[in-house]
């Protein structure tokens, strides 16, 4: 681990902090779909919450680090409400979803579904 459980807990403090401004300032915008943001961002946090319980850093989970955070069905389940929550209408177009697909798979290196 690159840093300790309790450098990892003050961490998530800090970005819950950082997250509770964002979500201050986003309604301060009158965008709902804005506001959603902070969804994701909580949610991400919970999953690095589960990740360093289950002993990880999470801060090495990433396309740089090589880690994996521990995530559950229900945390991809409520990232994809917010996330089409805010994209929801651009992903109807078939064009446009087609092209997110192709984007995702070729940043994961997966191959595409159906």
């Amino acid at each position: 681990m690159t840093y300790s459980k309790e450098e990892l807990q003050e961490m998530l403090k800090k970005m819950n902090n950082a997250s509770a401004v964002f979500y201050s300032m986003a309604t301060h915008t009158g965008c709902h779909t804005f506001i959603e943001f902070t969804g994701l961002m909580n949610e991400y946090i919970q999953v690095c919450q589960q990740t360093m319980e289950a002993g990880k850093d999470f801060t090495e989970a990433s396309a740089h680090g090589g880690g994996e955070l521990l995530v559950h069905d229900y945390n991809l389940e409520y990232m994809a409400e917010k996330f089409t929550c805010i994209f929801e209408t651009t992903l109807q177009d078939p064009k446009m979803m087609e092209i997110f697909l192709k984007a995702v798979h070729k940043k994961t290196g997966t191959q595409q579904i159906g």
